[in-house]
């Protein structure tokens, strides 16, 4: 279990994925269905640190375009297969494939329905710049 960040002082930690609770996002697909993570940080635990989780998509399901005003915001795809766009150019990516999203820049993600990966995952975290 991750320490609070109000605890006089942090700890780090050792976590299993397969024990970590999965929960949802903020994200919905079209159907309402959220997109879901396991969280191994919480927010800003770790000062300007937003979160360290493992995200999964399904096939079908996307973030739609937004875009962060100081949050670096960083990907390492896991399992599966996807679309980012960035600033409206689309990558297609994969199992190795890292992503950096910078402040402003408008991205979205998508796992379209005809993947042949029934899902995707991948490591995400965010550092907030000032």
């Amino acid at each position: 279990q991750t320490p609070k960040p109000s605890e006089t002082k942090v700890r780090g930690s050792i976590q299993s994925l397969s024990e970590t609770p999965v929960r949802n996002t903020v994200h919905r697909d079209d159907n309402g269905q959220p997109i879901t993570k396991q969280q191994f940080l919480e927010p800003f635990y770790i000062p300007n640190v937003a979160g360290y989780s493992v995200a999964t998509l399904l096939a079908g399901q996307r973030v739609d375009s937004h875009q962060h005003e100081t949050m670096h915001e960083m990907f390492y795809i896991m399992e599966g297969t996807g679309i980012f766009t960035i600033d409206g150019k689309e990558t297609p990516v994969q199992p190795g494939t890292f992503i950096h999203v910078a402040p402003h820049e408008i991205h979205s993600i998508v796992v379209p329905l005809e993947s042949s990966a029934k899902r995707m995952q991948m490591l995400v975290t965010g550092v907030v710049v000032e």
